[in-house]
């Protein structure tokens, strides 16, 4: 389907409708999924349609808070919280990252996920997530990336990918 404000979008059962921006972060065009949560039978809420439209006009100005936000989390709480004993692999898992500059090269766009009101009606205006891949940690097979929670324009939560959902 095609959709006034999210482009082309398709229906995926375990999330609602999916699609794709692309999104200039760290300097370069990247592409991030758009899931709008919701059930078959709903619509796309303006609602939604209100929280991405302020996401992406406010985009330029909110990068910066998502990178320094996930620079201050990846430091004070993720690194070195687990891995390998060996301290030269120990290195290789959990690089020193120290500006936004350096963390641009480990972290990539992945989702934007927009929940659906009715689930973020106690959260602030204009609540969105966004999830990042990124290139620290390991070979974790189990990876649950990063991701921020914006509300306000503000980020409020930085943790793993899981907090989206």
């Amino acid at each position: 389907m095609r959709d006034e404000t999210f482009g082309e979008l398709e229906y995926e059962e375990d999330y609602g409708y999916t699609g794709h921006q692309t999104i200039l972060f760290g300097g370069k065009e990247q592409t991030a999924d758009v899931l709008i949560i919701c059930d078959e039978e709903e619509e796309i809420s303006q609602f939604q349609r209100d929280v991405f439209a302020a996401l992406m006009q406010g985009w330029d100005a909110i990068q910066h808070k998502i990178t320094a936000a996930i620079l201050q989390y990846y430091n004070n709480e993720e690194k070195g919280s687990y891995g390998p004993e060996d301290e030269e692999e120990f290195r290789k898992w959990w690089p020193d990252i120290d500006s936004e500059e350096e963390l641009v090269k480990f972290i990539r766009p992945e989702s934007i996920v927009i929940q659906p009101e009715y689930v973020m009606e106690s959260k602030g205006k204009n609540p969105v997530y966004v999830l990042f891949n990124r290139d620290w940690g390991g070979e974790d097979t189990d990876d649950n990336g990063v991701a921020v929670f914006i509300e306000d324009g503000k980020v409020t939560e930085t943790g793993y990918k899981d907090i989206a959902f």
